[in-house]
Order: C-alpha cells, then sequence, then structure tokens
C-alpha cells in the first residue's frame, strides 16, 4: 500500500474504503478483508483519506435509569464506526450477520410502506447510495448508546456494534423490529421457565424496551397481563455447544459460491419467479414476490427454494430446456442446506424456520417411498425453531411493526396447517395441539405480507376451516385415547362423526359452486388452489368414512344379529361408497396441469388410501353383488392411476402399493370369504393370476 494506507482497526481512520462509500461498519475479525468486502468479493484497501472529522453521536433523552446513565458516561475504548451524524449500521436493512449471512428475506415487504405511521427511521446514510428501503424515510431513530453494556470488544475479537445493533422503533408506539436485529437471535422465555415474565416486566427498560446485560439483551414486545420477552444474544455465545456438536460455521460467502456453481444466477432468478407462480400461492411464506433474490437472499433458503420447484421446471419455456439434461443436483442443494442448518439451529432465526416449512411440505424426492421417520422427524424439529421463535403465539398485541406481526401469523398458520396434514398422512398423532398454538387460521389483516389477490387469500382461508375440521378429525376419531374408546361402540362413534361431516358438506358447497369465478382471475392457474382444496376435502370425506366403518369391521356377538345394528352398518356402507365414488371421480378427471396444485407430501398418501379403501371394502363385502361392485371399482382406478401416473407423481406411490398386492397374489395376502375370492377371479384383474405368487417382494 501507498504510504498514505492506514491500519485498519485505528480510531482515526475507523473503515476500509469501501466500507466507507457504503457508509457501512467496518468489522474486521482479525485481519483484513473485512466481513463487506469478503461477502461482496471487492478488495478490502485503506488508501482514502478521511473526508471529514468525527462527527459526535447525538444524546438520546430517554428514561435510563441512573444506573444505565453512569454507564452511559463511560468511554469505550473501541468506539463505534459512525456512518454520519445519526446513523446505524448497514446490517439492520440488510440483515447480514457476523459471518456474512444475508437474513434478507425478513426485512420489511414492500406491501407496508406506512407501517410507522410517518414516524420515519433515521438513517442518515440510507443504503450508502442514497437509497431508502421500502417505508423508511430520515426521522426519528432511537439506539443504545456505544456505552450501554453489550458493547466494546466481543468475545471472539471483533466488534460487538453488529452484537448490538439498534432497534428500528417507531416513537408514538414503540415499534421493535423484532425479527431484523443482524447476528442478534430471538428466543422466547416462556411463561413456565425460570425467568419469570411477570417478575422482568419489571426491569428498567430503556425506551426501545430493552434490557443490556454483557453478551445478551432483554427486549420486552407485550406488558400488561400477559407480559412477553424475547432473549436476544450473541453468537459467541453458543459457541461451546456448537463446537461440542461438530457445528463448524461455513460462511455464507463460501455457501453463497458453491451455491451459484450448482444454480447461476439467472437460472435461479427463473426458479424464483416459477415458485412465486405456483408455490406461493398455496405458501405465502416469503412475502410478496420480489423478496428472493440469488444475491442477497440466505443461500440455504434459495437451495430449498429450488429443491421444492423443481418438479416444474417443465414448466417454464427456458428451464425446460436449460435443466433437461442438466438438472441441479438434489444431493448438492440439501448439502448446502444442511451445512447452514446445523449451525444455525442453535439461533434460529425466521428465515431458518421458512427453509425447514419449505423442506417439509415438499414431496418426497422418491415419489415410490415413503420417507416417513425423516419427514416426521423434520417436522418436530421445524416446530422446535418455531417455539424458540414463538411462533405458537399470536402476536398481534406485539410491539413490533404491523408486516411483522403478519409475517408471523402467517408462518404459524401454515406451520400448523403442515403439521396436521403430515400427521394424517403418516398415522401418526398431531405434535400441535389447539390449547398450545394460537394462530390455527389466518386473517384478512394478514393478506398484504402475502402478497396475494383477495380471491387466492379466501382459497387460503377456505383452506384454514377445512384445517380446523380436520384437527377435530385428528382428536376425537383418531387419537390413541379415542381409538380406545369408540371403535368398539357404533353409536358414540355415529353421535361424533355426524357433526363432523354436517360440516364439512357444509363446506364444500360454496367451493364447488366457485369454479367459473375462480377460472376466470386467476392468471393461467385456472384451477390451482380450487384442485388441492378438492383434494383435501375428499381425504377428510375418506378418513371420518373410515371412522365409521371401523366398529362394523369388528362385530361383537351381542350386536351382530340386532337390526338396529345391521341398518347401522348398511348406511354406513352408504356413506363409504357415496364418499369412495366421489373420490374415484376426482381421480378420472386428473388432467396434467393438476400437477400444479397436488404436490405436497401428503397428496402421495391421499390416493394411496382411496386405493386401500376400495380393497377394504371389496374384502368386507357381505354377498356376491357387493363384491363385484367394490373389485369393478379398484380395477377401474388402478387403471385411471396408471394411465395418468408418468404426468402425476403423487400417484406413484398408492399404484405402487395396490399393484404389489396383485402381484404377490391377493389369496397369498388377504385372508377372503369365498364370495370375495371368487369375484376377483372372475374379474379380468391386471397383473399375476388369483393365488399365483412371484418371488418376495
Amino acid at each position: 500500500m501507498s504510504g498514505r494506507a492506514r491500519r485498519y482497526m485505528s480510531k482515526r481512520d475507523r473503515a476500509c474504503d469501501s466500507c466507507r462509500i457504503r457508509k457501512a461498519a467496518c468489522r474486521i475479525d482479525r485481519a483484513p478483508p473485512c466481513y463487506l468486502c469478503t461477502l461482496y468479493g471487492k478488495e478490502c484497501t485503506f488508501q482514502q483519506p478521511t473526508s471529514r472529522p468525527r462527527q459526535p453521536l447525538p444524546e438520546v433523552v430517554s428514561s435510563h435509569s441512573p444506573q444505565q446513565a453512569q454507564i452511559n458516561l463511560r468511554p469505550d475504548p473501541h468506539e463505534v464506526s459512525p456512518v454520519g451524524g445519526d446513523s446505524v449500521h448497514y446490517d439492520i436493512l440488510m440483515s447480514i450477520d457476523g459471518d456474512g449471512v444475508d437474513h434478507s428475506a425478513a426485512t420489511a415487504p414492500g406491501g407496508f410502506p406506512d407501517f410507522f405511521d410517518g414516524a420515519g427511521v433515521s438513517l442518515s446514510g440510507g443504503f450508502g447510495d442514497g437509497t431508502w428501503p421500502t417505508g423508511f424515510s430520515p426521522g426519528s431513530f432511537i439506539y443504545p448508546s456505544p456505552g450501554l453494556p453489550g458493547t466494546g470488544h466481543s468475545e471472539d475479537g471483533g466488534s460487538s456494534q453488529a452484537a448490538c445493533v439498534p432497534l428500528l422503533m417507531q416513537e408514538t408506539g414503540s415499534s421493535v423490529c423484532l425479527d431484523t436485529q443482524g447476528v442478534m437471535t430471538p428466543q422466547l422465555l416462556g411463561s413456565s421457565g425460570d425467568m419469570d415474565p411477570l417478575l422482568m416486566s419489571r426491569y428498567q427498560y430503556d425506551t426501545s424496551g430493552a434490557f443490556h446485560f454483557k453478551n445478551l439483551n432483554i427486549q420486552s414486545v407485550s406488558s400488561g397481563t400477559e407480559p412477553t420477552q424475547f432473549l436476544l444474544s450473541k453468537p459467541s455465545i453458543f459457541a461451546a455447544s456448537r463446537e461440542e456438536n461438530g457445528c463448524n460455521n461455513v460462511s455464507a460467502f463460501e455457501l453463497r459460491q458453491e451455491l451459484e456453481s450448482l444454480v447461476p444466477g439467472d437460472i435461479g432468478l427463473r426458479l424464483i419467479s416459477l415458485f412465486e407462480r405456483i408455490v406461493a400461492p398455496d405458501y405465502p411464506i416469503l412475502g410478496p414476490p420480489g423478496q428472493l433474490n440469488p444475491s442477497t437472499s440466505p443461500p440455504y433458503l434459495l437451495a430449498s427454494v429450488y429443491l421444492i420447484v423443481e418438479p416444474f421446471t417443465k414448466f417454464d419455456e427456458r428451464l425446460c430446456i436449460d435443466l433437461a439434461y442438466d438438472k441441479p443436483s438434489g444431493v448438492a442443494l440439501y448439502e448446502i442446506i444442511n451445512k447452514a442448518l446445523r449451525y444455525e439451529i442453535h439461533a434460529p432465526k425466521l428465515c431458518v424456520v421458512q427453509t425447514m416449512l419449505l423442506l417439509a411440505i415438499r414431496p418426497y424426492p422418491n415419489p415410490i417411498v415413503l420417507d416417513s421417520g425423516f419427514k416426521w422427524s423434520q417436522l418436530a424439529t421445524l416446530i422446535a425453531c418455531a417455539h424458540t421463535l414463538g411462533l405458537h403465539l399470536d402476536p398481534k398485541s406485539w410491539r413490533i411493526p404491523p408486516w411483522q406481526i403478519a409475517q408471523r401469523r402467517c408462518l404459524s398458520y401454515f406451520i400448523y396447517s403442515t403439521d396436521k396434514w403430515l400427521a394424517l398422512s403418516l398415522g401418526r398423532p398431531p405434535l400441535l395441539h389447539y390449547d398450545n398454538w394460537l394462530v390455527t387460521r389466518p386473517s384478512q389483516e394478514d393478506r398484504p405480507v402475502s402478497g396475494l389477490d383477495p380471491l387466492a387469500w379466501t382459497n387460503i382461508m377456505k383452506r384454514a376451516e377445512l384445517d380446523s375440521l380436520l384437527d377435530r378429525v385428528l382428536t376425537q376419531l383418531y387419537s390413541p385415547r379415542a381409538i380406545n374408546t369408540i371403535y368398539t361402540d357404533y353409536k358414540k362413534t355415529i353421535a361424533l362423526t355426524s357433526p363432523l361431516l354436517e360440516e364439512l358438506f357444509s363446506w364444500h358447497r360454496p367451493v364447488s359452486t366457485s369454479s367459473t369465478d375462480f377460472t376466470s382471475s386467476n392468471q393461467g392457474r385456472p384451477l390451482g388452489l380450487e384442485r388441492a382444496l378438492e383434494m383435501n376435502y375428499h381425504y377428510i370425506h375418506l378418513s371420518i368414512c373410515r371412522a365409521i366403518l371401523k366398529p362394523f369391521l369388528q362385530p361383537t356377538v351381542e350386536n351382530l344379529n340386532e337390526a338396529e345394528y345391521i341398518i347401522a352398518r348398511e348406511q354406513a356402507r352408504i356413506q363409504a361408497e357415496t364418499c369412495i365414488s366421489a373420490a374415484a371421480e376426482f381421480i378420472h378427471e386428473l388432467r396434467p396441469e393438476d400437477l400444479e396444485a397436488l404436490w405436497p407430501a401428503w397428496s402421495a398418501t391421499a390416493f394411496s388410501s382411496i386405493c386401500f379403501q376400495i380393497l377394504h371394502m371389496a374384502v368386507s363385502s357381505v354377498d356376491r353383488s357387493e363384491a363385484d361392485k367394490w373389485v369393478n371399482c379398484l380395477l377401474k382406478v388402478r387403471r385411471d392411476m396408471r394411465l395418468k401416473a408418468d404426468i402425476l407423481p403423487c400417484l406413484h406411490l398408492g399404484l405402487l402399493r395396490i399393484d404389489s398386492i396383485f402381484w404377490k397374489g391377493i389369496n397369498n395376502v388377504l385372508h377372503l370369504e369365498d364370495h370375495v375370492r371368487q369375484a376377483f377371479a372372475s374379474s379380468s384383474s391386471i397383473g399375476r393370476p388369483l393365488g399365483i405368487a412371484g418371488p418376495a417382494k
């Protein structure tokens, strides 16, 4: 360097050339380059002279306690690098953590230009190029003084400026951006934990609702009768635990380079566009279109987006050619996710939860293998991270911006919904209970953060009604306690299922009459959400009818010949026939474009359940005519599924499982009564002849 070059940590010249241009804090661990130069691949130089002398930090008028006032007067041996008179850290908006990880997906979406209601944020330098994020303007900004506890030199050798980032807040309503605190990670302090929220409500918080310790802050977001606080912790707190568990921190710069070697930026943009067209209308968990960007979003979040849209690349006019012979390796994309999440899970952020939710709903990579153990463990980890971040609570009364309230509520609802559908499909008790999860359906106030039009949001609201019904079905009919009490009592079973069926039919009627309106306004996805809703409806209907049939498939000697029992059994089978006939017709009407709607992980088990219920009806038939009817129904459904399986991967699992029974030989698999055996023998069954077995499978 020239004679005018300067030391990288001198008090007089505080930032490298690139950071001074960006007006960002220059964070250097032990030696150059700094974090931002490393992240953006720039040369970290110190050759430019200081443009102006150090400006004094403004005095913050607040109701600090005398102890805090004394702390503020202490000189700081490692002064904060200013970006102007009253500016703040650049990373608070770009959400870049200490390792260069960019969490901009959690920043304010463009749909909330007025969430500060005129009380703007004073960031004198903006983004360094004179621009401002949507909804922000120069104005009042309150932040901790550099002498507060927690400032100074961090344990990992770098400046703790980023660890004690300022709090974006609204002066009039003390609104705090809880989920955009840079490297500080929020973790909920639960009501039954050792730190009683009622006691902590008496802490002497500053004007932003924060109380500062050395390595963490306590952030109050709600007071009154139900106080809610979060611990905002430095990354260094979790260093020992991460090291013990072998969680090496791979920098975002390295992960982004690895990801871009698999998916170039232009391909990534088209994959993101495909995600926003196909997946986001069903799961608007990443905010309005335009929030994702290959150069700024967390690499692990991008990798999960690329994984979930891979089956839909055939619907893009360029990707269908670019990726025809050279698709990104799913194994390599998952490796990027695993490298990051093993480290991030110790202190999760919303972008971690978003990533894990996309992985939970993603179709199985092998459509003929139900990887239930891994999928269920994946969901459990997602829920654990959600609890850590307080997503089981309703943030409507918290002092955080409206866009963050809506973002959290949307995430909460879709986690709740995913838990119910995966529990149904995998035959597990749900991990979430209604009493322990407050956001079980979204509201109209949450729509702006989703970026959806009113009609698409109406379908989300309709699905939430169905989710609520599914929760009751799982609790009342399929919980282990319910199975032990109602499945030997047909009267009690009928009493429980009747109101559930009435509510289901009431829900379905308005949906079935809205086809034309939805078709005309959904911009290229004619029946997308409606087809998904229809599948969910048939799946729940089938589950209720299965519960109704169970007492009659295990008859007791006392009521086997009772007239009331016989009539009830006939009615139950008639209800099941109505349900299965409608589901079989739904399969018959499937079209190639339904791939855009019938993709979530539980779609495969929905069609497999239909096949096996038809087989069960055939096996339990009371006479030959009924057996013939069900055998023919099964053959028709198998034929429809076989014709459509090549274009709809969700059919593969059910088709393989039911075909394997015929491949093995129906007599070698099931105990059949004579009239049922004759019905199968006389049918034109596809597969091996009756009773002729192939090799073990």
